[in-house]
């Protein structure tokens, strides 16, 4: 407590330093902060994708996929189904399924939901009032698809495959859920929780490069009415259907038993791999300059805080020589430079956090209710605030090495001869 004191009555004296090198801090680590936010989103999109990058390959109609309306009345439900016998029966599909999105609005009126589930489902700015959950609706074969291991629940039974629309179902929820519910609750009076799902992302559009956070989302079995239906089954062919191919898997030859009899839908396959890659990689370069900001913060920041540390020893020689006199050893001397410097770091810390959350707080606030997964995702969370903490450890310590050999130098009748 007593070197606290001293630090804090030190740093006040030394004001006009100490105020340069919280400036430094706030701007740095804000730089730091979101430029931690980009590369994790990198990492995260590269690691944790529920299905599997390497093998799974996406459906995605072309820019003429406008006519698909005029041309629906040129098919029926048996072509459809043929087309999907053919994909069972290539040796290149090890196994495929379509969906659809979905929202359950939430009952706001209801006494069973919690105020705060209301509130954190509420997405401004979306065209609805109502809080809802962003929903995947997966039919059978897209389940076994994702060959889910779920931490905790039983997860999704055959029979909620043949269920109507309207009838009660087991589902399974993002883990934000569990803080409301727990296994076998009901949501809407309709959903049972029958599983909470890992905190990944999963495709939720095939036609675009953001993904969808399972945290706060909801997988709900494909009623067996919608499934056999022929418009639901006409647009999830274009727009819903994912497969997981060998990795040799013709390409060429897939796509024509995907495309219907006579028709002018441009359709292609994306690897959700390549996909992904390609949504970091036109990213990336835009962060380079970032990148370069950052590690010369952080160089900037070791030499300015040995500077700085340097010309207070220089001020303070006569109250280092007496303390040094007295029987305070060198490393007490450095222990309390280091403790001075330590807590201009963290009020920098504090202060730089504060900067970056002003800074981008709508891209914070989109992030936290849309839930989505992409390169522009900002949050806060457990890897940023780690990557925090090992810039600022790497500050600290390189600089108190830095000023460690300077201070040993110092002679008692040297410092004594100093001005306060």
């Amino acid at each position: 407590m007593i070197r606290l004191k001293a630090a804090v009555r030190a740093l006040r004296n030394r004001w006009f330093l100490s105020l340069l090198l919280l400036i430094q801090f706030t701007y740095g680590l804000s730089t730091v902060t979101s430029s931690g936010n980009i590369f994790y989103n990198f990492y995260y999109l590269l690691h944790d994708s529920l299905l599997d990058l390497d093998s799974t390959y996406l459906v995605v109609p072309g820019k003429n996929f406008g006519i698909a309306e005029s041309e629906r009345s040129k098919y029926d439900k048996e072509q459809i189904e043929a087309l999907y016998r053919k994909l069972d029966q290539s040796p290149d599909v090890l196994a495929y399924g379509t969906y659809y999105e979905s929202i359950v609005l939430l009952d706001d009126q209801s006494s069973l939901i919690d105020t705060r589930l209301l509130e954190g489902m509420s997405k401004r700015n979306s065209g609805l009032d109502d809080p809802y959950i962003q929903s995947i609706v997966i039919d059978k074969n897209y389940y076994s698809l994702m060959d889910l291991r779920l931490g905790e629940g039983q997860g999704l039974l055959p029979q909620d495959f043949e269920r109507t629309g309207q009838q009660q179902v087991n589902v399974l929820v993002g883990s934000y859920f569990k803080k409301y519910y727990k296994i076998g609750d009901l949501i809407n009076d309709q959903y049972r929780i029958n599983g909470f799902l890992p905190d990944r992302y999963i495709v939720n559009n095939n036609t675009t490069n953001v993904y969808l956070n399972l945290d706060k989302a909801m997988l709900i079995p494909m009623p067996i009415d919608q499934y056999s239906e022929f418009d639901y089954m006409y647009s999830r062919l274009f727009l819903g259907t994912v497969l997981k191919l060998r990795e040799d898997a013709n390409l060429d030859q897939l796509i024509e038993i995907l495309r219907l009899p006579n028709s002018k839908i441009d359709i292609s396959l994306h690897s959700l791999e390549e996909d992904v890659r390609t949504n970091i990689r036109s990213s990336i370069y835009a962060q380079i300059p970032q990148l370069i900001l950052a590690g010369c913060f952080i160089l900037f920041s070791v030499i300015s805080i040995a500077l700085a540390t340097i010309i207070s020893i220089l001020i303070r020689k006569r109250e280092f020589g007496i303390k040094l006199a007295v029987g305070e050893s060198v490393r007490g001397i450095w222990g309390q430079i280091v403790l001075e410097n330590t807590i201009i770091a963290l009020v920098g810390t504090g202060l730089s956090l504060f900067y970056f959350v002003l800074k981008f707080q709508r891209l914070l606030q989109r992030s936290s209710q849309y839930d989505m997964a992409s390169v522009l995702s900002f949050r806060f969370n457990a890897p940023i605030f780690l990557l925090i903490f090992i810039v600022l450890m790497i500050i600290i310590v390189i600089s108190s090495f830095v000023i460690y050999p300077f201070i040993r130098k110092q002679e008692i009748k040297s410092l004594i001869g100093g001005m306060e």
